[in-house]
C-alpha cells in the first residue's frame, strides 16, 4: 500500500538549522501547535484554524536558534527550550520565560536533548549534563560531536547518553563517562529515539543509509538493523521521525534528505511473522535541503501529516486529507465561497507586498546615489554546504545552497580537479582556459536556471595533489555581491577513516624519529588525509593509532605515532611516498631534522594489483566492446538477415549500443585512474631505489591495457624492464 499525501503550504520563516521544528503534542489526529526557530532568532508558535494561520506568540530576534526541544511531564511536554550561543532558554505555550541557563564552556551550543529534568548540551567538541539547571557531568570529546540523545531504560532512573561523533563512532556514555562505544561504517548525521522506547535509537548516516541499534545493559553486544541501505538514496539524512501515518497501530519512519527528498517507510509490527519487510510507501524531491520532519495533526482534525521545514525556511504539511474531494462534496457551493473569499483576501495582501516593496526599493535606491548620505549594505546569505566523499565512484559530491536564486557559482582551484556528470544538475557549466603563469588550475563556471537556490557538484581529485577549491557563490541579489566558501584538498584525498585493518596483508613501512611532539606530528597526519581528529586522546606516552583505506583502490593505511616517532604501513608505496613528502617539508620549516627508514615488501604490488584487477578487467573489456562498436556501426547493418549473419558477441553489443555509449565516458575515466594510480606507484617503486624510471612509462601503460597479472608483476619486479634494456 502506497501512503498519498499532498502539498500545503503554510508560512515562510528565516534560514534555519536541523531540529528547529517542533509539533507540541495532543491527542492522536487532533490538530497540534507548531514551534520554529529560525537563525535570526525569531522562535514563533503557530497553528492552522480555519484554514488561516494564528500565530500564538512570535518572540523579537536574538541570537541564532541552533536547535529547539520540548519538555515537561510524560503526559504534556509542551514546554519549548531553546538553544542559542551558550544559552537555553524555556517557554510556555503563553510565551513566559520560565528557564534560563548560560553553559560555562566557550564554544556554542550545536545539539540539545531534553529528558525530564535532565538537559544534554553539546558544542563541537564538549558534553555537558544538567539536571534541574545543575551541572552534574561533562565530557570532552576528540571528534566532532554531530547530535545526542538520551535513553531512559523502563523501570530505572538512569540516563544513558547517546553521542554522535563525526569519527565514525556512536559512544554510550553513563554519568559522563564512556561505557561503550560502536564503531561504523559512515559518518553519523542524526540521532532518533523512538517515542515510549527507552532501549533503542534510529541514527541516519551521510552515506543515506539509516540503522536502528538495540541497546541492552551497557557492555553487552550491540543488536543493529539496517532499515534504509545507501544505495536506495545516497543523499545524506538529515531529519528522521516516527509516526503512525497510515492509522495502522504502528510508527512509520519518516525521513528527510539534504538533497530534498522526503521519504515514509513502513516499519515491521515487533514480533509478527507476517508484516516482516520495510517498505518504502512514499517518496518525493521538493527541491530544498529538509532540516526539520515531524509526523502529527496540524491543517484539519481527523487527518495525519508531515511537518517539514526546509532549510531556507518553508514550512508546509503533507498531509492524508484529498483537497480535491473536500472541495468537491456537498458543501461544495459553501467551499467555493470561502475559497473565493481567501482569494480575495490573498490578492489584497499582494498588492499590498508589493507597494510596500516598490517603495523600498526606491528609498534604497535614492540612498546610494553617488551625492547620497546612505550606505549600501552588502547582503550577506547564509550557506548550507557539504563536500563529503562518495565510495560508490570515488569523488566528492558538493552541495551548495542559499536562501536566495542563484545567477551562477565559479570553482577555482590551485591543484587540477575533474568535474563529473549529474543528472540533477541543470546548470550550464563552462569552462576557462588557465594561464601557464597563474596558480589556477582549473576555472569552471556554472550558471542556474532561473529560481534556483541549489547546486549539485561531483568532482574527482588526484592524490598527492594537494591545495584548496574555493568557491565563489553569486546571488541573483542587487547589489551585486559574491560569497566564497573554500574546502580544503588533502595529500591524501581519497582515503577515509576505518576501525581495523586486515593486519595479514602485506604492507610497506615508513618510520620516522625526530624531536617532534606528538601533537606535532597529529597536526602534519591531519593535513594529509581527511578525517582525522582535531584533537588527539592519549594518555601519558600511550601511542595515537588511526587506520584508513583508500576509497579507490581498497588499500589500507596504518598510521600509528607517539613523541618523537612515528611508524606508516601501506600495501600501496605511493601513500608513503606522499606521507614522507608533506611530513619532511612541514618538519623542516619548524628546523626539525628527521630520521627516515623504509622497508618495501616485494609482495605489496601484486597484492595491490589484485585488489584492482576486477575494476581493470571491467575497464579494458567496456573500452575494446566500445571500439568494436565503433567498427561494427561502419558496416551499416539495416536488415534482420544482416544482422543474424554475427556472431552472439557482436550481437550482443550492438543491443547494447545505447548502454555502452552512455557509459564510456565515465569507464575512460576510470581507466585513467588506474593507469595513473599504477603509474605512480611504478615511479615511486624504483624511487627508493633512487632510479628514475619515467622513461619505461609508455611500456607500462601498454601492459596495463593488455591486462596479464603475471607480466605486470614482473614488469614492476624491474625483471621484464633489465631484459628489455
Amino acid at each position: 500500500m502506497n501512503l498519498e499525501l499532498n502539498r500545503v503550504d503554510y508560512c515562510f520563516v528565516g534560514t534555519n538549522l536541523r531540529n528547529s521544528l517542533k509539533l507540541l503534542p495532543n491527542s492522536y489526529k487532533q490538530q497540534q501547535q507548531v514551534a520554529v526557530g529560525d537563525q535570526d532568532g525569531v522562535l514563533q508558535l503557530f497553528s492552522i484554524k480555519k484554514n488561516d494561520l494564528h500565530i500564538s506568540f512570535k518572540t523579537l530576534p536574538m541570537d541564532k536558534i541552533t536547535a529547539i526541544q520540548l519538555g515537561g511531564s510524560v503526559n504534556a511536554m509542551d514546554k519549548i527550550f531553546v538553544a542559542m550561543d551558550n544559552k537555553v532558554l524555556g517557554f510556555n505555550k503563553k510565551k513566559k520565560l520560565f528557564f534560563q541557563l548560560e553553559m560555562n564552556a566557550a564554544e556554542p551550543i550545536k545539539s540539545m536533548f531534553v529528558s525530564g529534568a535532565d538537559l544534554l548540551l553539546c558544542g563541537n567538541h564538549v558534553y555537558s549534563h544538567y539536571r534541574e539547571a545543575k551541572e552534574i557531568g561533562t565530557y570532552l570529546c576528540g571528534d566532532t560531536i554531530v547530535d545526542v540523545a538520551a535513553l531512559c531504560p523502563s523501570n530505572s532512573t538512569r540516563i544513558i547518553t547517546v553521542l554522535a561523533c563525526s569519527g565514525r563512532v556512536i559512544r554510550l556514555l553513563e554519568n559522563s563517562r564512556v561505557r561503550q562505544t560502536i564503531e561504523l561504517d559512515s559518518v553519523p548525521t542524526v540521532l532518533h529515539i523512538p517515542q515510549g522506547r527507552g532501549d533503542k535509537f534510529v541514527c541516519g548516516f551521510a552515506d543515506g543509509k539509516i540503522v536502528m541499534y538495540y541497546i541492552g545493559h551497557l557492555g553487552s553486544e550491540i543488536k543493529e538493523e539496517t532499515l534504509v541501505n545507501s544505495s536506495e538514496n545516497s543523499s545524506a539524512v538529515t531529519t528522521i521521525d516516527t509516526y503512525d501515518m497510515c492509522g495502522s497501530g504502528k510508527d512509520d519512519l519518516i525521513v528527510g534528505r539534504r538533497d530534498g527528498t522526503v521519504q515514509v517507510f513502513s516499519l515491521p509490527l515487533a514480533d509478527s511473522e507476517i508484516d516482516t519487510e520495510i517498505r518504502e510507501i512514499f517518496c518525493d524531491n521538493y527541491q530544498e535541503s529538509i532540516s526539520s520532519i515531524q509526523g502529527g495533526c496540524v491543517g484539519a482534525n481527523g487527518y495525519t501529516e508531515i511537518i517539514v521545514c526546509t532549510y531556507t525556511g518553508r514550512v508546509f504539511g503533507l498531509t492524508t486529507q484529498c483537497i480535491k474531494t473536500s472541495l468537491s462534496d456537498n458543501n461544495a457551493a459553501s467551499s467555493s465561497l470561502d475559497t473565493k473569499a481567501r482569494i480575495d483576501k490573498l490578492k489584497v495582501e499582494i498588492e499590498d507586498l508589493l507597494t510596500v516593496a516598490i517603495r523600498e526599493r526606491e528609498r534604497y535606491k535614492e540612498s546610494t546615489q553617488l551625492m547620497s548620505d546612505g550606505i549600501s549594505a552588502i547582503p550577506m546569505l547564509a550557506v548550507n554546504d557539504s563536500m563529503v566523499l562518495s565510495k560508490e565512484d570515488a569523488s566528492y559530491n558538493l552541495s551548495i545552497e542559499i536562501p536566495a536564486p542563484i545567477e551562477f557559482v565559479l570553482l577555482q582551484s590551485d591543484v587540477p580537479i575533474k568535474l563529473l556528470d549529474m543528472d540533477k544538475n541543470t546548470a550550464v557549466i563552462s569552462f576557462s582556459k588557465c594561464s601557464v603563469m597563474s596558480s589556477n588550475q582549473f576555472l569552471a563556471t556554472y550558471r542556474c536556471q532561473i529560481d534556483t537556490n541549489r547546486v549539485d557538484l561531483k568532482l574527482r581529485t588526484i592524490e598527492g595533489q594537494h591545495g584548496k577549491l574555493n568557491c565563489f557563490i553569486t546571488p541573483s541579489l542587487q547589489p551585486k555581491v559574491s560569497q566564497m566558501r573554500k574546502y580544503i584538498i588533502r595529500p591524501l584525498s581519497m582515503h577515509f577513516r576505518i576501525h581495523t585493518i586486515d593486519e595479514t596483508r602485506p604492507y610497506n613501512t615508513l618510520t620516522l624519529k625526530g624531536s617532534f611532539s606528538q601533537a606535532e606530528m597529529h597536526n602534519w597526519i591531519g593535513y594529509c588525509i581527511p578525517e582525522v581528529p582535531e584533537k588527539y586522546q592519549t594518555v601519558g606516552n600511550e601511542k595515537a593509532v588511526y587506520y584508513f583505506q583508500n576509497v579507490f583502490s581498497g588499500t589500507m593505511l596504518k598510521c600509528e605515532y607517539c613523541k618523537g616517532q612515528a611508524e606508516f604501513k601501506t600495501e600501496n608505496i605511493t601513500t608513503l611516498s606522499i606521507l614522507k613528502d608533506i611530513i619532511t617539508k612541514n618538519a623542516t620549516k619548524k628546523r626539525i631534522t628527521l630520521e627516515i627508514s623504509t622497508n618495501i615488501n616485494e609482495l605489496s604490488i601484486g597484492f595491490m594489483i589484485k585488489l584492482i584487477e576486477p575494476r581493470l578487467v571491467e575497464c579494458n573489456r567496456k573500452k575494446q566492446n566500445h571500439k568494436l562498436l565503433l567498427a561494427l556501426m561502419d558496416l551499416d547493418i539495416r536488415s534482420e538477415e544482416d544482422f543474424n549473419c554475427l556472431c552472439p558477441e557482436y550481437r550482443q553489443i550492438l543491443s547494447q549500443k545505447d548502454v555502452i555509449r552512455a557509459t564510456y565516458k565515465n569507464d575512460v575515466d576510470v581507466a585513467d585512474q588506474i593507469e595513473g594510480l599504477l603509474t605512480d606507484c611504478f615511479i615511486d617503486r624504483f624511487k627508493v631505489k633512487g632510479m628514475n624510471v619515467r622513461s619505461k612509462i609508455p611500456d607500462l601503460v601498454k601492459l596495463i591495457q593488455a591486462y596479464n597479472y603475471d607480466e605486470l608483476v614482473e614488469y614492476f619486479a624491474g625483471h621484464k624492464m633489465d631484459s628489455d634494456t
